[in-house]
This record gives C-alpha cells, structure tokens and sequence, in this order.
C-alpha cells in the first residue's frame, strides 16, 4: 500500500469540508478534524491518568517520609526526618545509598540531624563494629557555627547482590570552622575513601558496616591498583541536593 503524505499539512482554517457524500464509505471515513479531536481526547485522558497517579504516590506513605517527597531513579523516594531513604534494588540505588549514608552519619555528628533518625532510617538491624563506633561518637552532638560537608568524587559498586552490596566512596571533606568568635575563620581540605557494605532489609537498603581510612589525595593517583575502589569502574550521573 503506499502511504499518502497529503492530508494534516495542507489544512488551513479557509479548507472546505468535504459536501456531503452518497456512498457508505465516504459516510464513515473519518475526517482530519475528527481525528485531531479524537487525538485531543487521548491526550486528556493520559494527563489525567498521570495527575492522579502522581497524587497517589504523594498520599503513599511508602513513597515519602514527613511530609517531604522525592523522585530519582535510583532513589531516594523521600526524606523522613531529615534523612533521605527509598533506593531501588539494584547496583545504582546501592551506590546512592551508600553515599547518602556516609553524608547522614556526618550531618548528626554535626548535631544537624539526629542519630537516632540516620539509625532508623538507614542502619542494619545488627551493624558491624565499626560502624557502632561511627553511631556512639556521633550521638547526641550538639549543633554549632561549624560546618564538615563530605562531597563524593569517585562511587564502585565493587559487588553487588539482591541482599548485599559493596561500595567503594572517595571523598573531599570540606571543613569550615573558628576557635572562638573573634578568629579569624579557617577553612580545610582532606580526602578519604570509604567502604560500605549494605543488606537489603525492610525493603531498603540498609548499611551493615561502614570504614574509613584517610587518602589517596588527588596527586597520588598515578598509579591505581585492581584492588583499589578508584580502580573498578565508577558510577556516572552524580547530582547533589541540599536538605535543611
């Protein structure tokens, strides 16, 4: 069959309608008008269908936490008490969790959020040792003028299950601190990198065991090992967002 190319371009609002027709076929054939209306009707329906489906996930507990929503692919999905949570059950949402993790962990040592909220939300039934240890100094921090911000510049998933992950996290650490009030402000660098292993629980997931260890900085990287976080392949499509 060869496909006409003439009908919707050569429309204009002067076109005639067609006269009425004799035959049965000219009768039920559709005309360009009936189509695009059809067309207009469709369109409604799905962004109806879209609006209510986007309304129900807002009303899902599931899908938020406090009152504030969230949407990424690979989450979070929402944030409850100030702490992000909801990630999907594959190496990417691994990866966002751990790192959301290590930055939660250091915004209640800071006293911006509260530990037993990073704990509920984002820690193991049964954590590792040292990430108990990572709990205890951290609780119960009072918040002051300070600020330690830890920006993820290299993520692995170095192995990864549907009930387990391992991950890899090279980081800058930003501090922003002053003796007392009347000294003058100082600002520090470090880099670390931190491994994290997480346990798919409560249909989250949750970090098992944390560790952190000090380096490389950026000019020692010339030569990276196979057993090198840095040296596996690194997850792509970072973005940052601040939750206050």
């Amino acid at each position: 069959m060869k496909w006409n190319a003439k009908g919707f371009g050569d429309l204009t609002p002067d076109t005639p309608g067609q006269a009425p027709g004799t035959t049965q076929s000219t009768r039920n054939r559709k005309t360009p008008r009936q189509i695009l209306i059809a067309g207009m009707v469709l369109v409604s329906i799905a962004v109806t269908g879209m609006l209510v489906l986007n309304s129900c996930e807002k009303d899902d507990p599931a899908s938020a936490g406090s009152g504030n929503s969230v949407r990424a692919p690979h989450g979070p999905t929402g944030v409850r008490d100030g702490v992000p949570i909801g990630y999907s059950r594959d190496h990417e949402g691994a990866a966002t969790a751990a790192v959301n993790t290590v930055q939660a962990l250091t915004q209640a040592g800071q006293g911006r959020i509260a530990m037993a909220a990073v704990e509920a939300a984002l820690i193991a039934r049964d954590p590792g040792l040292r990430l108990r240890k990572w709990i205890e100094n951290g609780r119960d921090r009072a918040e002051d003028s300070s600020v330690l911000n830890i920006v993820p510049a290299a993520v692995s998933v170095t192995g990864h299950s549907e009930s387990s992950a391992h991950v890899g996290v090279w980081v800058m650490v930003v501090s922003r601190s002053q003796i007392n009030p009347q000294s003058p402000m100082s600002v520090n660098t470090a880099w670390a990198t931190d491994t994290v292993d997480l346990v798919w629980e409560d249909g989250d997931w949750q970090v098992k065991e944390l560790s952190s260890k000090t380096g490389p900085e950026p000019g020692e990287l010339t030569n990276i090992t196979k057993d090198s976080p840095l040296g596996q392949p690194l997850e792509a499509g970072h973005y940052s967002v601040y939750i206050n």
